[in-house]
């Protein structure tokens, strides 16, 4: 599959119509499509800048570079995509056959579509022509070839979902060039714009960010100050936190850190594991039986418990995804935990982790 660029550039009163209602993407060279010069050429579209050419010389004519995009135009594939450009956004196509089509081939299809000025288009002597709905007022069109297309997707806006390659491709002038290494670019564009999840820069960076800081905890802290890093992390959140101590007498379950937000009659207690790979599902057994042990001991104080797991690991087992969505507790894998640091400071992160 290859991607496309096509700008519509001419006729753009009917293009657009042409494209949104009846599925056909168009280019000018309405004068070539009518001459003797395209008809050898029909079963060999890689002559067809040659031929411009030849034609345009034959007539005395100065050869146009656009030619080559005509090419490209006549060339694109099945399967093939298309990114049309708008006016702040940009519409996604999939080219629906192998069929380079004249207006003739259209004329059946193209019934009853009305232009932007709401004229009615019909076929005279090879060329698309429009009238006025009597017949009074007729028009050539410079429309001469077309391709059936299939929507994928319309109007997503260039702000937010192009990213910069993209962006700045979408300023070329050319009618028609490929983007194939783009293709990446486009998929992302698609994929959000479907999920409404715009190009987030800080998202961007957090996430990237996000894997060295979980990396430096991982290397470079003790299971003891991974538990302090979490404690000093909910005291910049404004909560009077501590470490219980390990030994703490009648408890059941486990918690490293509890940390309580008084103003919103709110505790939080965490299990804290620092290793790599998957977390199992003990932690979230260990932080339930702790957080329900403190439930019963503070009825009445009006606080609300809750559980969550912190771990420096990338993922959590299916059994412990499953136990935490039936415990309600909350489970923050490295990464994570690592956009939680970042996001109170990069100037206060060396504290945080204990510098």
């Amino acid at each position: 599959m290859k991607c496309y660029l096509h700008r519509i550039s001419k006729e753009v009163g009917w293009s657009n119509p042409l494209l949104k209602e009846r599925n056909f993407l168009s280019i000018g060279w309405a004068d070539f499509a009518t001459s003797e010069y395209w008809l050898p050429d029909q079963n060999d579209i890689s002559r067809i800048a040659e031929s411009v050419a030849k034609c345009w010389q034959d007539y005395g004519w100065d050869v146009p570079r656009a030619r080559f995009g005509l090419q490209r135009f006549l060339q694109m594939e099945k399967g093939d995509r298309v990114i049309v450009p708008t006016w702040g956004a940009f519409h996604v196509y999939e080219v629906a056959d192998n069929e380079c089509l004249v207006a003739a081939d259209i004329e059946e299809s193209v019934q009853n579509l009305k232009s932007w000025s709401g004229k009615c288009p019909f076929v005279k002597g090879g060329y698309l022509t429009e009238h006025d709905g009597q017949h009074k007022e007729q028009n050539k069109l410079d429309l001469g070839f077309f391709r059936r297309v299939t929507k994928v997707q319309r109007a997503i806006p260039r702000s937010g979902y192009a990213d910069a390659a993209l962006t700045s491709r979408m300023k070329v002038r050319q009618t028609n060039v490929e983007i194939t290494d783009l293709q990446q670019s486009i998929d992302r564009a698609i994929s959000a714009f479907k999920t409404q999840r715009p190009i987030n820069l800080r998202e961007i960076v957090l996430e990237k960010c996000a894997a060295k800081v979980r990396e430096a905890i991982v290397t470079e802290l003790t299971p003891n100050r991974f538990e302090k890093l979490i404690e000093s992390y909910f005291k910049r959140q404004g909560a009077d936190a501590m470490i219980p101590a390990k030994n703490e007498r009648g408890k059941e379950g486990d918690a490293d850190v509890v940390a309580t937000f008084n103003t919103l009659n709110l505790i939080v207690n965490v299990q804290a594991k620092h290793h790599q790979g998957e977390t199992n599902d003990w932690a979230v057994q260990q932080i339930d039986n702790y957080r329900d042990n403190k439930s019963e001991a503070m009825t009445g104080d009006e606080f609300t418990q809750v559980a969550w797991v912190i771990s420096t690991a990338e993922n959590f087992s299916e059994n412990c995804k499953e136990l935490a969505r039936t415990e309600g507790v909350r489970l923050i894998d490295g990464n994570e935990f690592g956009k939680m640091l970042l996001d109170t400071g990069m100037e206060q992160l060396d504290h945080l982790m204990g510098g």
